[in-house]
């Protein structure tokens, strides 16, 4: 994510990107704001602003006062019009396909949701996607320009290619090329990502680690799958598989995981494992996770209860601070329901086992946009192609 930007002619691209960037974070700012976040010249943002004013992508609206004392003109907002160009963005987890129509500050126009059935074929479910872009599509205001759609998806993925490639729990569905298959239906630029990353790009871009340059978001839900953020960018690996924490074994003796050996974090502490374990406990037909945290929040003997199955997710925590050295993890997915308590206990432990100790100061907290993040991801997934300047330039600027 670049911070900074050079007073040259030759950078005007970049420059001009970077302003785009920087309105798009903070949704809407005063030229003086601007300039003091992207380190150009004043006159440079005045230009670029300008460029975008005239092509009917920014407009100026209230006066924010005076940026200092006795100055004579009043600041004012610098936000987009309902004509700059949105984005989709869908999440596809293993019981629905949920997607968004998001502007460039990230602001939802509208949402949809298609559950999945037991009987889904890479046809259906390539329809399902299909019909959702479609009906989002219909929410654009009229010359609005729709400059991509990103997918979040459940893994294994093949990036390369776009695909989906094996999922587990996942009706035997494999080899889905989606992003290819997507493109020719809709006419339309399309990006794949795995769901937890692409939670990770929201949070850096739009949520509460747009500050920091190292962290990462942890996704627990029916797996438990790492969004890794080093010096400002996602982590990959060779192939496109870092952050399985769900797959680090902690346990050799432990239960069978469906990836063929024993004893995998995932077994232990999954959300949908800890519901059947917690049913059996106290008892109760627990919906969702969300309810069991509720319940555990308001009883001593429930938070006890988490707070113990949680120990292992703990320990591996402290394992991978120990590894990547965050200034922050954040919990998503549906580990966002999570208690506050619960959290600080993490926090705690976390912090009692790394090398660092209590210089490392490691932050536990919960998604900027809770449960949801990874779909607020998969539209991040395309504006991070704009900021890069691999999508959509032209719809801002005229090429230099």
């Amino acid at each position: 994510m670049k911070n900074r930007g050079i007073n040259s002619e030759q950078a005007k691209r970049t420059n001009r990107l970077l302003v785009l960037q920087n309105l798009s974070m903070t949704g809407g700012a005063s030229r003086t704001e601007l300039t003091r976040r992207v380190g150009l010249a004043k006159m440079t943002v005045t230009n670029i602003t300008a460029e975008l004013i005239r092509s009917g992508i920014l407009r100026e609206s209230q006066s924010l006062g005076h940026d200092r004392p006795g100055a004579g003109r009043p600041q004012m907002l610098l936000s987009f019009t309902p004509k700059a160009p949105a984005v989709i963005g869908i999440w596809l987890s293993r019981d629905a396909c949920t997607g968004i129509l998001a502007d460039m500050a990230l602001k939802v126009l509208e949402t949809r949701t298609h559950p999945l059935s037991a009987g889904e074929t890479a046809e259906t479910l390539l329809d399902k996607f299909a019909d959702l872009c479609a009906s989002l599509r219909g929410a654009l205001s009229p010359g609005q320009p729709l400059l991509g759609a990103g997918i979040a998806s459940i893994g294994p993925l093949d990036l390369q290619s776009g695909s989906i490639l094996n999922p587990p729990n996942f009706g035997g569905l494999h080899d889905i090329p989606v992003c290819a298959a997507l493109s020719e239906r809709l006419d339309l630029p399309v990006f794949l990502e795995n769901d937890t990353n692409a939670a990770a790009l929201a949070e850096k871009y739009f949520g509460c680690c747009a500050s920091c340059s190292n962290f990462v978001y942890v996704g627990l839900t029916n797996g438990l799958s790492a969004g890794i953020v080093l010096r400002d960018a996602l982590l990959h690996g060779q192939h496109g598989f870092a952050g399985e924490l769900g797959h680090t074994v902690v346990d050799p003796a432990g239960a069978k995981c469906y990836c063929g050996r024993r004893g995998c974090l995932e077994t232990l502490v999954a959300a949908s494992r800890l519901l059947r374990e917690a049913e059996g406990r106290f008892g109760y037909p627990f919906r969702d996770f969300a309810q069991l945290c509720r319940f555990c929040e308001s009883r001593t003997e429930g938070e006890e209860w988490l707070a113990g199955k949680l120990e292992p997710l703990a320990l591996a925590l402290a394992n991978l601070a120990n590894l990547v050295d965050p200034e922050c993890i954040l919990l998503g997915h549906e580990g966002a329901c999570l208690p506050d308590r619960i959290l600080d206990l993490l926090a705690r432990r976390v912090n009692a086992e790394v090398l660092a100790g209590e210089r490392a100061g490691i932050r536990i907290g919960r998604s900027s946009f809770g449960p949801l993040a990874a779909v607020y991801g998969a539209a991040v997934v395309v504006l991070k192609k704009v900021f890069d300047g691999e999508l959509g330039y032209a719809q801002f600027f005229r090429e230099a």
